[in-house]
């Protein structure tokens, strides 16, 4: 049985398994949720092409949900999962929903299931590009199921406190301040809870906290009522116990989302003094001064501090039943880190607020350093690059990015240039509460950029408790001394980064440009190296002019820095795809990963010497740990598509395919790819469309594809037509010997796809490295030509 999750984090479950690969869908999710949302009544296409496609020509939106709603039915495995032509709606017998259950219990006034059943904000930290109608409706929906879930809680308080079950009430009180701290109403029943079940000292605590809350987050007064109750509250009670002061109890968040307890927290005596607790009643609630919140989780911590009364009658009878229990409840997941839990990090683009977009590859550039730096730490997980600037202008508040980025913490910034000078504003916060684990403001000379760099990096390091790697050859630094190479080279950073044909030539342009003020600058070397590999592939230059260039900028950097691990992996890159050396290729990229394991572009261009070599389940494996570090890379999700075509496993492939065309819909690779899936699977329509809009997006290697596509397909004239005129250009511009070959294996002429294969192995041309697997060329794999290519490129079997 299927069942989408849509309170907190969203996913799709088969019997409690999540579904990677839908729950990763955006656009599929969204979906999904509007049918839930929708109920039995069904949702009409029209709305649905409103909500996601808000942006598009009414044709385009139709088409768009033609193929979301196919594809959905195909992953799901159940065409009947998604019901309807006209209108559509899910079928409960295929799909269950905590959307729908949630509405059950609210209506059977079941309200203590419909609030396990809200595990977190409706869609929480969801997000959709280019769907802004879908974001207010989302916003909407939200704000109304969090209302419902408030009034459930309000019920059960309620009743609890009618039925005179003071334990049960202070728990659902609390439940309701925690969700919100400023409201004066919800701390009232709680103080009043709280006193009711002879814990004065607690409901002391939690006014003092929603007057600090108050007074910080809305510049107001509180409500005068809260102070009365306190006044009434001391005068009845006995004085709270300073001790109490250093053993609150500190929430944390469960896998359900809600708060339960930690072991007890001790606050520092700088943070809080005993007169904050213990003062007067004249004069403790007659202040009207704003107070400084001297710790930044000090008001979250008190806020559910109310808890402890629940949770210690809780944790008392659960320990005389069972204390293993009791001592699971206490170090609930969502706690600070403990040494069995690896610390992790986001690192967002830094805001150029310069006012000058010439400063965006300098933004941009000191924030690439920064991840590279947080990356080389043993014992940290950084969320990649691709992912972490996919978020950019977003929208997402840091839980979101968390969210998205798979991480606990998510550092943001800002770099403002004025001429010489900089003003770097950088700051680490904690997702789970939103609290500052550290912050730092830098005004400084430009000359000092890489100084700050390492500064931040450094920091965030002592607040995670993790160690910065000492470099491998003392003395030595991948940086420069000259700020105008060091500028030239973050622009070069910036273009190669694009992975397109015209950002790797402007790369190759400033990397040179930085290499010439700076010689011995490692980086730059490195950075060029992989630059004029890319252009390699992408067909810009002759294989047999830029490869040697290739090669001796990988190994120059390496000379000048053995433990930059770029270089190692430039230096593979030539290695496998053009040189065929496979022995050495992979010493070189165990060595660049040895060297930075949270390099997702390193582990990318593993899985793909792996592929080539066809061991796909070790390639799954490192494209999968790139994926976590990059989720949002659709370079990854369309490798490990890659990997599933050529294992011809069509499904899989599918799957991960349609991820990257979600994420990037202008990668041509990926709508390649997704035609050999389909063609795989005898879908011939599907698989034209794809060839097609490859066609449309890429260069003329797609049309060679597309030409291969129409052969095998039955359209012989057309693809006879397509390379004939692909052969007519030939003469003023290159011709992939892959791609070329390929449209020939599709009209069955093994002698004119033979002397292309010769031509492109006696080049050195790109994708030659896929002949040992690609199924594509099965037709010629008892040929002896092909076999004689087989060892050329060292395939051999």
């Amino acid at each position: 049985m299927l069942r989408l999750v849509a309170f907190g984090s969203s996913s799709l479950e088969r019997d409690g398994e999540r579904l990677a690969g839908l729950s990763g869908q955006r656009k599929a999710m969204a979906l999904l949720a509007l049918l839930a949302h929708a109920g039995s009544a069904g949702s009409s296409r029209e709305k649905l092409m409103a909500l996601l496609w808000s942006e598009s020509d009414d044709t385009h939106a139709r088409n768009a949900l033609k193929q979301l709603v196919h594809a959905v039915r195909q992953q799901l495995g159940a065409p009947d999962a998604l019901a309807g032509t006209g209108d559509l709606r899910l079928d409960p017998a295929f799909i269950a929903s905590d959307i729908a259950e949630f509405d059950r219990a609210c209506l059977a006034r079941s309200f203590e299931d419909a609030v396990t059943l809200y595990r977190g904000p409706f869609l929480d930290g969801f997000y959709v590009r280019d769907a802004d109608e879908f974001e207010r409706w989302m916003e909407r929906t939200r704000a109304e199921y969090h209302a419902r879930y408030l009034e459930a809680l309000e019920s059960l308080a309620s009743e609890a406190d009618r039925a005179g079950d003071r334990r049960t009430a202070v728990k659902w009180w609390s439940r309701l301040a925690s969700a919100d701290p400023l409201s004066a109403g919800w701390t009232l029943r709680l103080m009043e809870a709280l006193h009711a079940a002879g814990e004065p000292a607690a409901a002391l605590r939690h006014a003092r906290t929603h007057e600090l809350l108050v007074r910080e987050e809305l510049a107001v007064p509180p409500d005068p009522r809260v102070a009365a109750l306190a006044e009434s509250i001391e005068h009845t009670s006995a004085p709270a116990e300073p001790s109490l002061v250093s053993a609150h109890v500190a929430p944390v968040a469960t896998d359900d989302g809600q708060a339960t307890s930690a072991a007890p927290v001790s606050v520092a005596p700088t943070s809080i003094s005993s007169h904050d607790v213990v003062s007067p009643p004249a004069t403790r609630w007659a202040r009207t001064r704003r107070r400084d919140l001297v710790l930044p989780m000090l008001a979250l911590v008190l806020s559910v501090g109310a808890l402890g009364y629940w949770i210690r009658a809780r944790d008392g009878a659960a320990a005389a039943a069972d204390p293993s229990a009791a001592a699971a409840a206490r170090t609930a997941p969502g706690t600070a880190r403990t040494s069995g839990t690896t610390p992790s990090v986001g690192v967002m683009p830094f805001a150029n607020t310069s006012g000058n977009a010439e400063n965006d590859p300098f933004s941009d550039g000191l924030t690439d350093e920064l991840i590279s730096t947080l990356a080389s730490m043993p014992g940290l997980k950084v969320s990649g690059r691709t992912s972490a600037f996919g978020l950019k202008g977003s929208g997402l508040g840091v839980r979101g990015i968390a969210d998205t980025l798979h991480v606990a913490t998510v550092v943001e910034g800002s770099v403002r240039r004025e001429g010489d000078r900089l003003r770097i504003t950088a700051q680490l916060v904690r997702a789970m509460n939103d609290s500052v684990l550290w912050t730092g403001t830098f005004d400084r000379h430009v000359r000092d950029a890489f100084a700050v760099q390492e500064e931040i990096a450094r920091s965030i390091a002592t607040a995670l408790q993790v160690k910065l790697r000492e470099p491998a050859q003392p003395g030595r630094s991948h940086t420069t001394a000259d700020l105008r190479a060091y500028d030239l080279y973050l622009k070069g950073r910036y273009f190669s980064l694009q992975q397109t044909r015209d950002g790797s030539e402007r790369a190759i342009a400033y990397f040179e440009q930085a290499i010439a003020r700076d010689t011995s600058y490692a980086r730059a070397y490195a950075g060029l190296a992989d630059a004029r590999v890319i252009s390699a592939v992408f067909g810009n230059r002759p294989t047999t002019e830029e490869l040697p260039k290739a090669r001796a900028s990988a190994l120059r950097a390496l000379v000048l820095d053995s433990s930059l691990g770029e270089a190692h992996a430039a230096l593979a890159h030539v290695l496998f795809a053009f040189d065929w050396n496979w022995p050495e290729a992979g010493r070189e990229f165990q060595r660049a990963i040895a060297l930075e394991p949270n390099s997702s572009t390193s582990r990318l261009r593993y899985g793909v010497y792996l592929l080539d070599l066809g061991r796909f389940g070790d390639a799954v494996e490192q494209l999968t740990q790139a994926d976590s570090i990059d989720p949002l890379s659709a370079p990854i999700a369309m490798t490990l598509g890659r990997v599933f075509v050529n294992a011809r496993q069509p499904d899989q492939a599918i799957r991960h395919l349609d991820d990257a065309v979600e994420l990037n819909p202008r990668l041509a690779f990926a709508h390649q790819q997704l035609g050999h899936a389909y063609l795989q699977k005898r879908m011939p329509a599907r698989a034209v469309d794809s060839f097609e809009r490859a066609a449309q997006l890429g260069g003329v290697g797609d049309s060679a594809q597309l030409a291969y596509a129409y052969a095998v397909t039955g359209s012989r004239d057309r693809a006879v037509a397509l390379l004939g005129r692909l052969v007519e250009t030939g003469t003023t511009r290159p011709l992939p010997p892959f791609a070329m070959a390929l449209g020939y294996v599709g009209l069955g002429d093994r002698d004119h796809a033979l002397d292309w294969l010769e031509r492109g192995v006696a080049e050195h041309a790109a994708y030659m490295d896929l002949l040992g697997v690609s199924p594509a060329f099965d037709p010629l794999r008892g040929d002896a030509r092909f076999l004689a290519l087989l060892r050329r490129v060292n395939l051999a079997r």
